[in-house]
C-alpha cells in the first residue's frame, strides 16, 4: 500500500473515532441533563472513598456539575489521604505532607454510579475516581486499585462477581449525644441476643426496613436482613454483582445505614469489636469468577456439583495461601484483631472447609452460578475496595500458578494447633510486617500503595502505644 494512502486511512480512522467519542459524550450529557430534570436535582454529593473506607468529598451545585464537573472533575486537597480516621495529620508519609504543600488531586465522577439520594429531595450522589493533576490515576486510591485488579482478571478471560454481607450495631442516641458522653454507657437498640427472631425484629423494622427501602431505591438489592448474635446487632446481605459495583454497593450500604440511623436518633457502628462480651461485626465477602461469554460461574462443577471446579479450587488455594500476608487489608485496625482472637465465627487461620463457618475460607459449591467461596476473615471495619481487590488478586495468583489448597478442615478449625494449620497474624503489627514483605501486594497493588498503607497502619499502632487507656488507669494508678 502507498504510504500516503495508509496515512490518509489512519487519519480517517482517527477522525471517525474522535467523532464517535464526541457523539457518545453528547449523548451521555443529554442523559445527565434528563436525569437532573426528572429528579429536580439541585445538588450533587461528589466524593472518593479514602483508605479507611470513608466516602469523602463535597456538595456541588447542579448547574456547575453539568457545566464542568461531570466531564472535567473537581479538585480537592490530597490531605484526604494524608490523615487518619480522626483527621489527624500523619507525619512522614511518602505520598504527601507539609513538605509537598498538600496539593490538589482531581476527583472524576463515574457517572455509572449516579444515584438520586433517597430521603434527600433534590440531591444526587456519585462516586469518583482519583487522579493526580498530571492526569495519572492516583496509585493509592482504593477504587483505582480494584479497577486495575479487575482489568487483570478480564485480561485472563474472567469476570469477578462478588457480594458483601455486613454486620453492624445500632445504639440509642445520635452520634453527637454519644460523643458528649465519651462513647460510654452505650445502650443498644435491643437488649440481649435474639438472633433470627422474627418477632423481635418487628420492633426494629422501622429502621432496618427503611434502610432496605432506601438501598433498593439506589438499585441495591438486599437479599436478606436479620438480627444477629449481639444486642442491637444486625446483618444485611447484598445481592451479587460485578466486583466494582459490589464495592460501590458496600460503601453505599454503610453510608445509608449511618444516615438513616442518625436521622432517627440512633448511631450505627461497623466497628469490629465494640464490647469484649458481644459478638464482633464481620464483613464477609462472597466471590467467584464468571465466563463473560456464557455468563456462567467457572467455579461450578457440572460433573460433581458437591465440589468446586478445578479452577475454583486453584482460586481458593490462592486466597488461603496469601491470607496471612494480606491480613492487614482484611483487619486494618488495632481493634480488628479483638474480633478474630479466639475464633467466635471469624476466620483466624489460613484454612478452608466445605460449608464450614470456623475456617477462613468457606467453600460453597453449587450446580450453577451460586458456586462460590466466602472469605470470613474481613471485619465490617475493612475497606470494601481493598478487601475485594485483595481477594481477586490472591485468587488470580492461585489460578495462574495452579495452586493446590491444603487439606480441607473437617470440624472445628479453632481447635487446630499451630503445627496443624498456619495461624493468621494476631495483631496489627505482625500483619503489617507480613504485608510489607508481600510480593503479591506489590505485584497487584504497586509499590506506592504498599508503602503508603504500611505507613498509615504503623501510625495506627503509634496512636495506640502513646494513648493512656482507662484500662491502664484502673489497673495501675492506685496499686503501683
Amino acid at each position: 500500500m502507498n504510504p500516503l494512502t495508509q496515512v490518509r486511512e489512519d487519519l480517517q480512522e482517527l477522525e471517525a473515532a474522535e467523532m464517535q467519542d464526541k457523539t457518545e459524550a453528547a449523548s451521555a450529557h443529554d442523559e445527565l441533563k434528563k436525569f437532573v430534570a426528572e429528579n429536580n436535582i439541585t445538588t450533587f454529593k461528589v466524593g472518593v472513598v479514602d483508605l479507611e473506607g470513608v466516602w469523602r468529598g463535597k456538595r456541588i451545585a447542579a448547574q456547575y456539575f453539568l457545566e464542568s464537573v461531570a466531564e472535567r472533575g473537581t479538585n480537592i486537597c490530597n490531605i484526604i489521604f494524608g490523615w487518619d480516621i480522626q483527621d489527624e495529620l500523619i507525619p512522614n508519609l511518602t505520598y504527601t505532607g507539609w513538605e509537598t504543600g498538600y496539593p490538589d488531586v482531581t476527583l472524576l465522577p463515574d457517572l455509572k454510579t449516579l444515584k438520586a439520594v433517597p430521603g434527600e429531595p433534590g440531591v444526587a450522589s456519585v462516586i469518583c475516581d482519583m487522579y493526580e493533576l498530571s492526569g495519572e490515576p492516583a496509585a493509592i486510591c482504593p477504587r483505582g486499585i480494584l479497577k486495575r485488579v479487575v482489568e487483570k482478571a478480564e485480561s485472563m478471560g474472567y469476570s469477578p462477581v462478588c457480594a458483601y454481607e455486613f454486620e453492624f450495631y445500632l445504639f440509642k442516641g445520635t452520634p453527637n449525644e454519644l460523643a458528649a458522653n465519651d462513647w460510654r454507657q452505650l445502650e443498644p437498640i435491643t437488649a440481649g441476643s435474639h438472633t433470627y427472631s422474627l418477632y423481635r425484629d418487628t420492633g426494629t423494622e422501622f429502621l432496618i426496613g427503611e434502610i432496605r427501602r432506601r438501598l433498593l431505591e439506589q438499585g441495591i438489592s438486599i437479599e436478606a436482613s436479620n438480627s444477629e448474635n449481639g444486642p442491637g446487632q444486625f446483618e444485611m446481605n447484598i445481592h451479587y454483582s460485578d466486583a466494582l459495583a459490589a464495592a460501590d454497593n458496600a460503601v453505599r450500604l454503610k453510608t445509608t445505614v449511618k444516615e438513616v440511623a442518625a436521622a432517627a436518633g440512633y448511631t450505627a457502628s461497623f466497628m469490629a469489636k465494640i464490647n469484649p462480651d458481644w459478638a464482633g461485626s464481620s464483613g464477609h465477602m462472597h466471590q467467584s469468577l464468571w465466563d463473560p461469554a456464557t455468563g456462567a460461574s467457572v467455579f461450578a462443577n457440572a460433573e460433581n456439583p458437591g465440589e468446586l471446579s478445578e479452577l475454583g479450587y486453584n482460586y481458593l488455594a490462592g486466597v488461603v495461601e496469601t491470607a496471612p500476608e494480606l491480613t492487614a487489608l482484611y483487619l486494618p485496625t488495632v481493634n480488628s484483631y479483638k474480633r478474630t482472637e479466639g475464633g467466635a465465627w471469624a476466620g483466624s487461620s489460613a484454612s478452608w472447609g466445605l460449608d464450614n463457618r470456623t475456617v477462613a475460607i468457606r467453600s460453597i459449591p453449587a450446580k450453577g452460578n451460586a458456586a462460590r467461596i466466602e472469605n470470613r476473615v474481613p471485619g465490617a471495619d475493612a475497606n470494601p475496595y481493598l478487601v475485594i481487590a485483595a481477594n481477586i488478586a490472591a485468587g488470580l495468583h492461585g489460578v495462574t500458578n495452579h495452586l493446590v489448597a491444603p487439606a480441607r478442615v473437617e470440624g472445628n478449625a479453632y481447635a487446630l494447633k499451630e503445627d496443624e494449620v498456619k495461624m493468621l497474624p494476631g495483631t496489627l503489627d505482625k500483619a503489617i510486617d507480613e504485608f510489607a514483605q508481600s510480593e503479591i501486594a506489590r505485584t497487584y497493588f504497586g509499590e506506592a500503595f504498599v508503602t503508603h498503607y504500611v505507613q498509615t497502619r504503623r501510625w495506627e499502632l503509634h496512636k495506640l502505644q502513646t494513648t493512656v487507656t482507662d484500662w491502664e488507669i484502673a489497673r495501675y494508678l492506685e496499686r503501683i
